[in-house]
């Protein structure tokens, strides 16, 4: 994971790369200096941040923002939400937000692939079939359902054998 956002803090602009919780919980960071104190404070602002803005859209029948940006004179702040955490990402003074859009989201999508890819594969290994699929026959290619529902009501299309469809 920790290489996922190295890739990103290596990004011309980019100061500061941290991986957050919803509740402001700091899960990885890459780039510029380790400070704990800087890391949980700056997950803490981002995490109300976005709480702060879902409640005021909340009333409006809209859903969490998935991008947020904060512009300020030192610099940009720039968030994007997930399923499962949010990437936050402290931008110089000259580096625009809509630089880092792509990349913030290839990494983003990186880490949730990871993520559910490790969650399925201990699933796998808990199955007593050990996430082999005991079935005799694969999925065809075109599925086929045998519960039919009759096109024209009280009238099965296999009625009537004699008269083939369509005649």
């Amino acid at each position: 994971m920790i290489a996922f956002l190295e890739s990103l803090s290596r990004l011309p602009g980019v100061e500061f790369v941290l991986l957050i919780s919803h509740d402001g919980v700091p899960i990885a960071h890459a780039g510029g200096t380790s400070e704990s104190a800087r890391e949980e404070s700056l997950a803490a602002l981002a995490a109300a941040w976005l709480s702060d803005v879902s409640a005021a859209v909340a009333p409006l029948g809209w859903r969490a923002p998935e991008r947020m940006c904060l512009r300020a004179a030192r610099g940009t702040l720039v968030l994007r939400y997930s399923a499962s955490a949010s990437l936050v990402v402290l931008l110089g003074r000259e580096t625009a937000p809509e630089d880092v859009r792509l990349s913030m989201d290839g990494t983003l999508a990186r880490i949730e692939r990871a993520r559910t890819g490790r969650a399925q594969a201990a699933d796998a290994a808990h199955r007593p079939d050990h996430g082999v699929a005991a079935r005799a026959e694969p999925d065809a290619a075109i599925p086929y359902r045998e519960d039919t529902l009759p096109v024209e009501e009280g009238v099965h299309p296999a009625a009537h054998p004699e008269h083939p469809p369509g005649n």
